[in-house]
């Protein structure tokens, strides 16, 4: 006996990561990631690297452009953290760089922070059309829109004295996009003819939290982390983005949110998927794996980003949908969300996770094992650069860390 179709009543769900989930984590050799020793070699010496992301086909692929790659990251210059005084974070620009062999070279400014929306630009991703051999840049525009610079881009207004972004440009965050095409050669990769850069999703006061109604807590209030990709049970092309919940009490209501692009091209807003209801105050880069047994969806957070009642390591979590549906019921991986925490001796090792579909996780090494320690490294905020990938290994409901780079392939 099955209700009719149409016996149904408007209105949303969103799954829950409670408390109860995160007072079970068991930080074990499982879920926790190897130490990591970084190279000898600087990536690209004076120059932090820090947020990364492949060009990917809509299918999520990584995209190769007769053999080359291309990783887009946040970046800003040794130089100008000195010059100015600014912190690393606040002078963020989009660089990239690629490679046929393994060895990676710059490729430079993807277009000038000035150029771009906001008074500097944070995370988002990028998108391959093999339809118009063009490359969308989705970012987050970070201050206002039309600031003429980082000096001009002044804050809306003091949030709380709590919160670590006071004295800071504007931390109001926005969702852009704009599009270019690749100039492929033997040499290398360029971007040329980037196009006019666009506004695609704003916070609404209803589902999400604007700067002004966000309870500031020591984390940055949030709406970035643009993630695009394909919905393979409906064909729905989304954004998803990491947010702050406006229907649940802050600080600790971070969620992640989503976009879909309608019939016009045009980015419609959709309510929350998942809501750390208490637990935690961002989660950040959400995105998606898709596999047979479901859709998996992973997100970054900081240990001091959990609420004082529950607690939690830096690292990858994650959750799943066995009905691969990206509104359907989300379940903590392992019990709790915990699947890749950094090493209890070196907890802030590497930040910023991606999980490629195979399984393999990219990162960025920040403050290192023995970083402190090393006279050569006195200047620096954080190592800054790509860190060693490891492989997850995904069955189920259950998520662990199951090779090292050196045997990952194996």
């Amino acid at each position: 006996m099955i209700t009719p179709e149409a016996f149904r009543f408007s209105g949303s769900m969103a799954s829950l990561w409670t408390p109860q989930m995160v007072e079970a984590i068991n930080q074990d050799i499982h879920v926790t990631m190897p130490l990591m020793i970084h190279s000898q070699e600087y990536f690209d010496e004076g120059t932090y690297v820090w947020d990364a992301w492949p060009i990917r086909n809509p299918d999520g692929s990584v995209t190769e452009f007769d053999g080359w790659v291309v990783m887009v990251a946040l970046s800003s210059t040794w130089n100008e953290v000195e010059e100015t005084g600014n912190a690393f974070y606040t002078l963020s620009e989009l660089r990239y760089w690629y490679t046929r062999d393994g060895e990676w070279r710059p490729g430079g400014r993807i277009f000038e922070r000035e150029e771009g929306l906001g008074s500097r630009q944070w995370a988002g991703s990028a998108l391959y059309d093999p339809n118009t051999d063009e490359v969308t840049l989705f970012y987050t525009a970070v201050g206002d829109p039309d600031a003429a610079s980082l000096e001009e881009d002044e804050a809306p207004g003091t949030v709380s004295i709590f919160n670590e972004a006071i004295g800071r440009p504007s931390t109001v965050q926005r969702l852009a996009s704009a599009t270019a095409t690749v100039a492929v050669t033997d040499d290398g990769i360029a971007f040329e003819n980037v196009g006019d850069h666009r506004i695609i999703g704003e916070a609404d006061r209803f589902w999400y939290d604007t700067y002004e109604t966000y309870l500031a807590s020591e984390a940055v209030y949030g709406f970035r982390d643009p993630e695009f990709f394909v919905n393979p049970l409906t064909g729905e092309e989304h954004i998803l983005f990491t947010a702050n919940a406006a229907g649940v009490p802050g600080p600790y209501n971070g969620t992640v949110g989503m976009l879909t692009r309608n019939d016009e091209g045009d980015w419609d807003m959709e309510p929350p998927i998942l809501i750390s209801a208490g637990v935690n105050s961002q989660l950040e880069r959400p995105h998606v794996v898709t596999r047979e047994d479901g859709l998996y969806l992973f997100f970054s957070t900081h240990d001091f980003t959990f609420s004082p009642e529950v607690a939690g390591p830096r690292g990858l979590y994650g959750f799943r949908a066995a009905s691969g549906n990206i509104r359907g019921h989300l379940v903590p991986l392992n019990e709790h969300g915990l699947v890749a925490a950094n090493p209890r001796s070196a907890p802030a090792q590497v930040y910023s996770y991606l999980v490629l579909p195979d399984g393999r996780v990219m990162s960025y090494l920040n403050v290192l094992w023995g970083f402190a320690q090393r006279p050569e490294y006195e200047d620096l905020e954080m190592f800054g650069a790509p860190a060693p990938m490891f492989q997850l290994s995904l069955d189920g409901n259950t998520a662990m860390v199951a090779a090292q780079d050196a045997d990952a392939d194996d």
